[in-house]
C-alpha cells in the first residue's frame, strides 16, 4: 500500500507532517468520515482555546481562525472604502448635469434651507466621462484575479491579500492630486487601483479554504466579506458629512482618510495574519489539532493546478454565470445609486449618503442572519448543501429583482423609492453568503483560483454597468430612464439565478482532495 508525506509548515514539530494513503478507496472512506465528523459538530461550542502561552495576543480568548477573519474583515473595510469613496464624492466633484433634464418625468426639486452655501464644483465632466472614471477601477480589477488566487494557493494569501490593500492605499492618497491635474490621469490611478485591489477575494478563499472548516463556511468567510458592507456604510456616510463642511478640503478627505486609515490596517494585517493554522505562533494545541483533523489536508506546493478538471466542472460554470449577472446588478447600484439620489430625487449630499449606506446595513444583517441558520441546518443535515445554496439563491432573487423593478415604479415618491433600494439590496444577503461563497463547497483547496475565475468574469460588469448608465442618462436624467436601468439589472440578476439553480451541485468534487495522475502529466507536458 502506497504512502506519501505531504510537508506542512515547521513552526510546531508534532504537527510537521501529514500522513495520507494515497489508495484511491481509502481515500474516498477517508473524507467521508472527516465530512460527516466535521458537519456534525456544533464548532463554536466545542472548545474554549487555551490562553497563548507565547507571545502577545490581543485576542486571547478568540479562536484563531476567528481572530483572522476579523483582521481580514477590516481588511475588507479598507478595500471597499477605497473602491466606493470615488462613487460618493464625484458628487461634490463634478457640477451636476440636471440642467440637461428636460422631461416632465423629472422630480420637482427640493426646497432647500436658504441659509446653506452653494456648493462650489470643481470638474465639469458629463455622465459618460463619469461613467468611465467609475469604471476605470475594474478594468485593472479585471487583471490579477486568476494569478492572484493561484499564488495564493501556491504560497499563501497572506501578503497577496494584505500587500495589495496596502498598494491600493498609497494610490489612493495620490488620488485628489490626479483628478486635479487631468481625469486621464485619474482615470489611470484608478486602473492600478484596481489591479492591486484584484487579487483580495482570491486570496481570502484561499485563506478560507486552509482555515475554515465545512462547517462553518456559510458563516465565517461571510463574516469577514460584510466588512465590504461596513466600508460602504461608513465610507457614504463619512465622505458625505466631510465634503459637505470642508473637511480638509472637502472632498479629498474622502482618499486622505481612508488611504490612512488603510496603511494602519496593513501594518496591522503583518503582524495578525497568517497563511495556515500551522504557521500560527500563538495558535492553542487544540485548535490546531482540530483544524488538521476537519480540513482536508493541502496539496503540496508542487503540485499542478487541476485546470483541466476546473475547466470540466459544471458548478464552476453556474458558479460563474451567477457571480457575472449578481455583480451587474450589485456594481450598478454600487457606483450609481448616489446619482440616482441626488440627480433624481434631488436629496442633498449628506441626505445621499445616509440614504445610500441604508441598504447596505439591511445587506449586512441578512447575511449573519442567513448564513447562520444555513449554517445550523447544514450541520444538522437538515437539507443537502445544494438544496440550501439553490434555496438561498431563489429567495434572494424573487425578492432583490422584485424591488429593484418597482424602484422604477415608484416615480418620485422618495419614502418608497428609498424602500424598495434598502429591500432590493437586502435580498442579495442571500446570494452572498451562499452563491457567492459556493466555490468552498466545491473545492476548498482550490477556491483561490476558482474565485479568480469567476472573479475576474465578474468584474466585467463593474465597466459596463457605469458604462450603461452613463449612455442611458446622458441629456436625459429622467425616472424613465432609471426605470429602464433597475428593469435591465433585474433581469439580469434573474438569469444569472436561473443558471445556478439548473446546474450548480454543492457536492465536494473528487479532484479537491485525490491527485490526479494526468493533472501532473498536463502540467509537465505543458
Amino acid at each position: 500500500m502506497n504512502k506519501q508525506t505531504i510537508d506542512t509548515s515547521s513552526s510546531d514539530q508534532q504537527y510537521n507532517q501529514i500522513i495520507v494513503n494515497t489508495s484511491e478507496d481509502s481515500l474516498i472512506d477517508n473524507s467521508t468520515i472527516d465530512d460527516s465528523e466535521r458537519e456534525t459538530q456544533p464548532l463554536l461550542d466545542e472548545y474554549k482555546v487555551e490562553q497563548s502561552s507565547s507571545g502577545f495576543n490581543v485576542c486571547s480568548n478568540l479562536p484563531a481562525r476567528y481572530a483572522l477573519a476579523m483582521w481580514a474583515f477590516f481588511g475588507f473595510f479598507c478595500l471597499y472604502a477605497m473602491r466606493v469613496n470615488l462613487s460618493v464624492a464625484i458628487v461634490a466633484m463634478v457640477a451636476p448635469q440636471s440642467a440637461l433634464n428636460q422631461s416632465i418625468e423629472a422630480c420637482p426639486t427640493v426646497e432647500k434651507n436658504s441659509t446653506k452655501p452653494i456648493p462650489k464644483y470643481e470638474f465639469d465632466w458629463d455622465p459618460s466621462k463619469e461613467g468611465f472614471i467609475l469604471g476605470a477601477f475594474f478594468y485593472g480589477y479585471i487583471s490579477t484575479q486568476v494569478i492572484g488566487g493561484n499564488l495564493a494557493e501556491k504560497f499563501g494569501g497572506k501578503w497577496i491579500f494584505g500587500g495589495g490593500i496596502f498598494i491600493a492605499s498609497i494610490l489612493t492618497l495620490l488620488t485628489p492630486l490626479a483628478a486635479r491635474i487631468n481625469y486621464q490621469l485619474l482615470i489611470a490611478i484608478r486602473v492600478v487601483i484596481g489591479m492591486a485591489s484584484g487579487p483580495a477575494f482570491p486570496s481570502a478563499a484561499a485563506l478560507w479554504g486552509k482555515w475554515i472548516p465545512a462547517s462553518e463556511r456559510s458563516t465565517v468567510p461571510p463574516a469577514a466579506q460584510v466588512g465590504t458592507n461596513m466600508g460602504i456604510i461608513f465610507t457614504t456616510l463619512l465622505v458625505s458629512i466631510m465634503a459637505q463642511n470642508g473637511f480638509l478640503g472637502g472632498w479629498p478627505s474622502a482618499f486622505y482618510v481612508f488611504g490612512i486609515l488603510s496603511c494602519i490596517w496593513f501594518i496591522c494585517w503583518c503582524f495578525f495574519g497568517f497563511n495556515a493554522p500551522n504557521e500560527h505562533p500563538r495558535i492553542s494545541n487544540k485548535e490546531r489539532l482540530f483544524l488538521n483533523k476537519h480540513i482536508p489536508p493541502r496539496p503540496p506546493k508542487h503540485r499542478a493546478t487541476p485546470w483541466k478538471k476546473i475547466a470540466c466542472c459544471p458548478p464552476v460554470y453556474a458558479i460563474a454565470i451567477m457571480h457575472i449577472c449578481y455583480n451587474f446588478t450589485y456594481y450598478t447600484l454600487l457606483t450609481s445609486l448616489p446619482t440616482y439620489f441626488s440627480t433624481i430625487l434631488k436629496f442633498d449630499l449628506q441626505q445621499s449618503g445616509f440614504t445610500f449606506a441604508l441598504p447596505y446595513c439591511v445587506q449586512f444583517l441578512v447575511t449573519i442572519i442567513v448564513g447562520q441558520i444555513v449554517d445550523r441546518l447544514r450541520v444538522r443535515k437538515t437539507f443537502s448543501i445544494t438544496t440550501l445554496r439553490k434555496t438561498q439563491t431563489i429567495i434572494g432573487t424573487i425578492g432583490a429583482c422584485g424591488f429593484l423593478i418597482a424602484i422604477g415604479y415608484m416615480g418620485c415618491d422618495r419614502f418608497r423609492a428609498v424602500i424598495c433600494c434598502v429591500l432590493a439590496v437586502g435580498f442579495l444577503g442571500f446570494h452572498t453568503c451562499g452563491a457567492i461563497i459556493s466555490h468552498l463547497d466545491v473545492a476548498s483547496n482550490y477556491a483561490g483560483t476558482i474565485v479568480g475565475i469567476t472573479n475576474s468574469l465578474a468584474t466585467i460588469p463593474g465597466f459596463v454597468g457605469p458604462y450603461v448608465v452613463g449612455a442611458i442618462t446622458k441629456n436625459n436624467q429622467t425616472v424613465e430612464a432609471w426605470r429602464l436601468i433597475f428593469n435591465i439589472s433585474a433581469g439580469i440578476g434573474a438569469f444569472g439565478s436561473l443558471v445556478y439553480c439548473i446546474f450548480f451541485n454543492g457536492e465536494e468534487q473528487s479532484w479537491n482532495r485525490i491527485e490526479h495522475v494526468d493533472d501532473t502529466t498536463e502540467s509537465t507536458n505543458t
